[in-house]
């Protein structure tokens, strides 16, 4: 395939591919790996998916899918994708603390 050739001779690809690198090799510095930043942002990307809004968003999903269900608009089986979805995003922080907990023993 000639566009694939291209690509991979391409200069933008190759500075690319060491720029990855470079980051990859930065994040083995304990200065840069351990750094807080990050802890503080995934902590309000969590708080995000599992607040209060969110929370309101998924009753109201679980209502209106519910209530089509039953007047035969959707299929149950979405209303239990669903379900089965935000049981994952709730309790994710949970499952992952469960698991942690069983391999420190």
């Amino acid at each position: 395939m000639k566009g694939d050739c291209k690509l991979k001779n391409n200069k933008l690809y190759n500075k690319g591919k060491l720029g990855i690198f470079i980051l990859l090799a930065l994040s083995f510095l304990p200065e840069i790996a351990l750094a807080a930043p990050w802890d503080d942002t995934a902590d309000k990307v969590l708080e995000i998916f599992t607040g209060g809004l969110t929370r309101t968003l998924a009753i109201i999903a679980i209502i209106v899918s519910g209530v089509l269900a039953m007047f035969g608009r959707m299929q149950w089986s979405w209303v239990i994708n669903i379900g089965i979805g935000i049981v994952l995003i709730f309790g994710g922080a949970a499952i992952v603390d469960y698991i942690i907990a069983a391999a420190e023993g």
